[in-house]
């Protein structure tokens, strides 16, 4: 899936610490909705940040990793003292120690760290693809809503076309005597207000534009436009509301990270509980040391200086002063707030397709009923711009049938765009093509 392929190369890049490179925007050609997602995964300032987490994640799960492992450590000091005899003397000494310690058992606390931090990388990915799902919902909204402006600007200019026509017909009419001067200053309104309507609807498809480019991270001066659509699907079936719940609750990345909270606050209490358990060190250090007031030359002082020493250490926790219990009592809030979060989240997701699933079959319904009425509406209103012509219809009539007629073809717009949206966010959601 479309969806898929395009979040895993990311997700691939990021886990081999490949930096993703702003792509060079082309904007001479028009871009389709599918080139924009795209565009956006790799350049949305959002989704980059969101990308970070996950290398911090990942150095976190090798840090816990290396715990596993000795810690060498090596001191070194060198020391020179003054000694009141007969003379004053200068000693000089210096030492050498290689000190070494590994944790042998400490009750699991290491091993669930790690399995702790693994789920934290994967929740970090979740969090990735939850930010680029939202970075996508948003590009498909400001895309259709471009498309809508588009239409609705293309519709504008037919009717101030229109409009102009008519009001030259009008002074023709005035200037023979056939219409009054309050007709012809009417008509005139009429078309300064489908003048200040076409500028309107230029206006909003300049905005929908700017905030796809804000999404897009591209240049707000850069020229670019958008590619259209294929509109004959708006009446397509929309799957059954309890499919695109059942799809989405198992797919969303916001799901599987409500789940994956919940185990990384089961195994914060499992470290806590491990706190009351001894821990074994395995510890063991090589020194040796040398003087300037020794009998031996240098290296024979470090050879007969040598020491050797290896032991292991128990540590047996009795009282810290409620450190441990209060670590238990904080991890079973988080394992009662993450179960409150996943049913929070399954609701806002259940919610949401209701939602969208009420409004897409609402819209579909709207949009055959807007079209029988487009026909209607613009029949009556050209029968009534004849007899205006020929003087049979008032101005009054006209203007009517002209409401009418923009009134039907705006509520046309309006539902088609809104089933062909809602529908392309079930597909979404359905994660499908």
């Amino acid at each position: 899936m479309r969806k898929k392929i395009i979040t895993g190369i990311c997700l691939l890049a990021l886990s081999l610490n490949i930096s993703l490179k702003a792509q060079t925007a082309d904007t001479s050609q028009d871009w389709t909705l599918d080139q924009c997602i795209s565009y956006a995964l790799q350049n949305n300032i959002q989704i980059l940040k969101s990308g970070l987490n996950i290398d911090e994640a990942q150095i976190d799960l090798k840090e816990s990793k290396a715990q596993l492992f000795p810690s060498l450590t090596f001191n070194t000091s060198q020391n020179i003292s003054f000694e009141k005899n007969d003379s004053e003397t200068a000693i000089y000494a210096g030492s050498y120690n290689l000190d070494a310690s590994m944790t042998i058992y400490n009750g699991g606390r290491n091993l669930k760290t790690i399995k702790q931090n693994n789920l934290q990388v994967e929740n970090s990915r979740y969090n990735y693809l939850y930010t680029a799902n939202s970075i996508e919902l948003s590009i498909i909204k400001a895309y259709y809503q471009i498309l809508y402006a588009k239409e609705s600007v293309k519709t504008n200019q037919e009717i101030v076309s229109t409009s102009l026509k008519q009001l030259e017909r009008s002074k023709e009419m005035f200037n023979v005597g056939e219409i009054s001067k309050v007709d012809l200053a009417q008509m005139e309104s009429q078309y300064k207000s489908d003048m200040y309507q076409l500028v309107s609807a230029r206006t909003a498809e300049q905005e929908s534009l700017l905030s796809l480019k804000q999404l897009l991270e591209l240049n707000v001066a850069a020229d670019f436009n958008i590619a259209g659509i294929k509109d004959e699907e708006v009446l397509a079936e929309v799957p059954a509301q309890s499919d695109i719940i059942q799809t989405a609750l198992a797919s969303l990345p916001e799901m599987k990270s409500a789940n994956t909270e919940l185990k990384i606050a089961q195994l914060s209490k499992q470290i806590a509980s491990a706190e009351r358990i001894p821990t074994v060190t395995l510890r063991g250090s090589i020194g040796t040391g040398h003087s300037s007031i020794a009998d031996y030359n240098w290296g024979k002082q470090m050879t007969n200086g040598l020491n050797e020493n290896i032991g292991v250490t128990v540590s047996v926790p009795i009282l810290n002063n409620r450190s441990t219990k209060s670590k238990k009592e904080r991890a079973d809030i988080s394992i009662l707030n993450s179960q409150l979060n996943i049913n929070s989240t399954i609701r806002d997701i259940s919610n949401t397709i209701a939602s969208l699933h009420l409004d897409a079959v609402s819209a579909q319904s709207r949009y055959e009923a807007a079209l029988a009425n487009v026909i209607s509406s613009t029949e009556s209103y050209d029968l009534v711009e004849e007899k205006y012509n020929i003087g049979l219809q008032s101005l009054v009539d006209l203007l009517v049938e002209k409401n009418n007629y923009l009134s039907a073809k705006q509520e046309e717009l309006q539902s088609k765009y809104t089933a062909l949206l809602d529908l392309r966010l079930i597909e979404f959601y359905m994660n499908r093509e």
